[in-house]
């Protein structure tokens, strides 16, 4: 059995375990608070410029089959991008793993396209688990995950990704994410990104008559697609910060019921230890004393 010095060590270490998990859990709450707060108005903005794009598109052509003529509609290529966002650090339980074993799958069940796919990351976790395996886009160092709340380093990055797409230097562009559904689950999402996916519905049906544009149409779309595709890579990056900051809550919630567990078997072991050398002092000085008494 242990002694009851290391014991009290032990429970002296889980005790500073406890305190980090909760400091931990207790940021992590503050900024799920932040993130979900900016997910609401990047939601609420995406959708008003996606419905003004739906609209203008459809008054843009008189078919709707004329969209595939539109550069940023018509794909050409072989390569095929891959945006993984993922996080900086870890302790956030299977956020990045199943991001990371999604990729591994799909590239298992269309191996023929393995040497097509290039990936580029956001977060440090995604870049040191891709470089390892797969081709990296322009074979840039790390890209951090900490530019979620700037929203002109994602005009940047837009800006970047549609020149090369025009270029034909990729086929197609695709965001991969962790999407929160619930505060237990979280969900894969593979989203394609470039060339754009244009659906006709009812509310872009019910759109103004752009008969009158100035300078021109052309001009116009230029202008609006790259603000379209900034506030879809914005919606991404901020849903994929909801989900690792709910994971690492989570995580950190259980990694504290875990210690604390730890701790109470320690107590009970440091108690019983302490109650049998306490036991045992007593029945050496009671011998003791029944020594003295027979020889006097």
């Amino acid at each position: 059995m242990s002694n009851p010095k290391e014991i009290k060590k032990r429970i002296l270490s889980i005790d500073s375990v406890i305190k980090t998990t909760e400091a931990m859990k207790m940021i992590s709450i503050v900024k799920l608070r932040k993130s979900k707060e900016l997910l609401l108005h990047i939601k609420k903005y995406s959708e008003s410029i996606e419905q003004l794009f739906q609209h203008f598109m459809f008054s843009f052509h008189e078919k709707l089959e004329n969209i595939q003529d539109n550069k940023y509609f018509f794909s050409s290529g072989k390569n095929k991008l891959f945006i993984v966002i993922t996080s900086n650090r870890g302790l956030c339980g299977a956020f990045n793993s199943l991001i990371f074993d999604k990729i591994h799958r799909y590239i298992q069940e269309n191996s023929y396209l393995k040497n097509d796919c290039i990936f580029f990351s956001i977060g440090k976790k995604g870049f040191d688990f891709l470089s390892r395996k797969y081709n990296m886009y322009e074979n840039k160092k790390k890209i951090p995950n900490n530019f979620t709340y700037e929203y002109k380093d994602v005009i940047i990055l837009i800006k970047k990704l549609i020149k090369d797409f025009l270029s034909k230097k990729f086929n197609s562009i695709y965001l991969i994410y962790n999407k929160l559904k619930t505060s237990l689950f979280q969900e894969i999402i593979i989203e394609q990104f470039l060339p754009i996916i244009f659906h006709e519905n009812e509310s872009s049906k019910k759109s103004s008559n752009y008969s009158i544009l100035e300078p021109s149409k052309e001009e116009i779309l230029d202008y609006i697609i790259p603000k379209f595709l900034s506030a879809k890579l914005f919606k991404s990056l901020l849903e994929s910060s909801t989900s690792e900051h709910t994971a690492r809550m989570m995580s950190m919630h259980k990694a504290t019921e875990s210690a604390s567990d730890i701790k109470k078997n320690l107590m009970l072991n440091y108690n019983k230890e302490r109650q049998t050398s306490i036991t045992k002092e007593i029945l050496e000085i009671i011998s003791g004393l029944e020594a003295l008494s027979e020889t006097n």
